[in-house]
């Protein structure tokens, strides 16, 4: 579907800043840079609103939603209560075919991640993430979980030179995916733990940058 389309094409252009936080634009601008009819694109606005990625202003425009490091630390606190759920049930839902195909991702971001390539690891956290929650088969968790990823995508790669730890998230989301693909309740809530106390500590460690509290 176009709106498909249109959601996909603005959320990676949120992630990568393309859409820069606080920046103004018009449902015809949006259209343009997208190549997409204005419906769809107005439908993926609206659903964007709705996760709290943009505010639609009238007779102003819409507006990229700002980033900040204390809204941050609340979308990890409720991404780790869900990750650890939806990883968990993917571990003991996914068919063969979903395995293997999580086995192959696990390679890539894992090599995305050792050749300190943001962009690469980017992409594959946001198919990653993407395709284990729907292997959760719980479509209300992954409806919840994806504006939570956009915004983590986004913060990410706005600090990651601060964080300057890719190899360490490549390897841990790597690891994350195995224990899923491997089929391990367990081990695959234990990892997703880990990687959201990673994310954290280093969200703490740059507030502490910021504020010197």
């Amino acid at each position: 579907m176009l709106v498909d389309q249109a959601m996909r094409a603005l959320e990676r252009r949120f992630v990568t800043l393309e859409l820069a936080p606080g920046s103004v634009w018009s449902e015809s601008s949006l259209s343009e840079l997208l190549e997409i009819g204005r419906t769809p694109v107005r439908e993926a606005i609206a659903r964007m609103a709705l996760d709290g990625l943009v505010a639609v202003l009238p007779r102003a425009g819409i507006v990229i939603s700002h980033i900040s490091v204390e809204n941050q630390l609340a979308v990890l606190e409720t991404r780790r209560v869900l990750e650890a759920l939806v990883s968990a049930r993917a571990a003991r839902r996914g068919t063969d075919e979903e395995r293997r195909e999580l086995r192959t991702m696990a390679d890539a971001i894992e090599k995305a991640g050792d050749a300190s390539d943001v962009h690469a690891y980017i992409n594959w956290h946001f198919e990653i993430k993407r395709f284990v929650a729907a292997c959760a088969r719980n479509p209300y968790a992954e409806r919840a979980l994806r504006p939570l990823h956009t915004l983590s995508q986004r913060f990410y790669f706005s600090y990651h030179k601060e964080f300057d730890n890719l190899p360490t998230v490549g390897r841990s989301h790597a690891d994350l995916t195995r224990a899923i693909a491997d089929g391990d309740e367990m081990r695959a809530a234990s990892r997703s733990n880990l990687v959201s106390d990673i994310a954290e500590n280093f969200t703490r460690d740059l507030l502490l940058s910021k504020t010197g509290v």
